[in-house]
């Protein structure tokens, strides 16, 4: 079995989020400033030895490919950030290609909302993510990634280098966008893209979505926050699968005003692995799963946050080793994991002052001893 940890890139300096958010802004400020909403809840939350590390460092990037590669983890899932010919955040994932010392494996997710003021309350619009009709921009896009593609450590399947896309219905000319990439892969010498969409909610006619695709990640936690309030809400679950089908410029209106009367609310741990084992009985290939190390947004969201209770190396450790197991029954190789750096939201690997090292050696540990039985035969 092999494990991708979504990477998020945001850790360095910008001159677009000194503008909108203060004069050398990262979401560290956002971690370092997080306060306990209870008594006994795990924040803030401190890298190990007061690790606040900056992306912009090549040699930081260098650490973390290391860190992953001894501790097993098979790749880097980064979040890509593209608006029309706009790149943001683009310097880790490119230190990341640059540098040949590691043998870290690596795909790229295409994370193509609107960027707002949403997690402060205020539905302002910082950076429209907009779908252009004229297919240069689409081949600019394509050539921008085709040195990523080119690498040999980036992740293929069967000739098709892997690309996902976090949210595929917001693209308006998705099928046209799919095929002229598939088009521009071959002309490259690749069978085409071997395309992968996240999802995260329910969605009417989402076949007609997804039957473009080669493949489907259930997005954890996501997915089973959306199923815990539908079950708390008929009305939620009757009216969320049209809601994501709306404009995306109606459903950010529609959540500011979710917003503005949101308190925080918390979930099981074990509950949500209760949740992603069942998925996981259900589904068929091509969906693969995708886990949370663990998930609290109180550093961005506040008061009106999601988070889990209960996350520990020894229950993800349990429910990860029985989620390999039935992945690999059914001739899945890959799980995803949320997140190897996602510290604004409480998802990482990476070590931190309360567990250490203790959930990248549950990474090793089922790395190796689910490399051995297939080495050995079929599970």
């Amino acid at each position: 079995m092999k494990y991708m940890a979504f990477y998020f890139p945001q850790f360095h300096t910008t001159p677009e989020n000194s503008r909108w958010w203060g004069e050398g802004f990262t979401d560290w400020q956002l971690v370092k400033n997080a306060q306990p909403l209870h008594d006994g809840h795990y924040q803030p939350r401190q890298p190990l030895n007061e690790n606040y590390y900056d992306l912009a460092d090549e040699q930081v990037v260098a650490w973390q490919a290391s860190l992953a590669e001894q501790y097993g983890l098979h790749g880097f899932n980064f979040y890509h950030y593209w608006f029309d010919g706009k790149l943001m955040l683009e310097k880790p994932m490119e230190a990341f290609r640059d540098n040949p010392d590691h043998q870290l494996s690596y795909c790229i997710t295409w994370a193509n909302e609107t960027w707002t003021r949403q997690w402060v309350g205020d539905p302002e619009v910082l950076l429209q993510q907009n779908y252009s009709a004229d297919k240069s921009q689409w081949i600019i896009h394509f050539n921008y990634l085709l040195s990523f593609f080119q690498d040999e450590r980036y992740k293929k399947v069967d000739n098709k280098p892997v690309f996902c896309i976090y949210r595929p219905e917001l693209h308006s000319y998705l099928e046209g966008y799919i095929d002229c990439w598939n088009q521009l892969a071959k002309e490259q010498g690749f069978a085409g893209i071997h395309w992968v969409a996240i999802k995260s909610y329910p969605m009417v006619n989402e076949t007609s979505i997804y039957r473009l695709f080669d493949a489907v990640i259930k997005f954890q936690p996501r997915i089973f926050f959306n199923e815990q309030k539908s079950q708390r809400s008929t009305l939620w679950k009757r009216v969320q699968p049209v809601l994501r089908m709306l404009p995306e410029a109606m459903q950010i209106k529609l959540a500011h005003i979710k917003q503005a009367r949101a308190r925080a609310i918390y979930f099981d741990y074990e509950q949500l692995w209760r949740s992603i084992i069942q998925d996981a009985l259900n589904d068929a290939p091509p969906v693969l799963q995708s886990v949370a190390v663990d998930w609290d947004n109180t550093p961005r969201y506040g008061a009106r946050s999601h988070y889990l209770q209960g996350a520990s190396p020894e229950v993800f450790a349990t429910q990860l080793e029985k989620l390999t197991q039935i992945e690999q029954s059914k001739g899945n190789d890959l799980i995803f994991i949320n997140a190897w750096n996602e510290w604004s939201e409480s998802a990482y690997l990476e070590p931190d002052q309360r567990f250490g090292y203790e959930y990248l050696d549950v990474i090793r540990d089922l790395s190796r001893r689910y490399a051995e039985d297939s080495q050995a035969g079929p599970v």
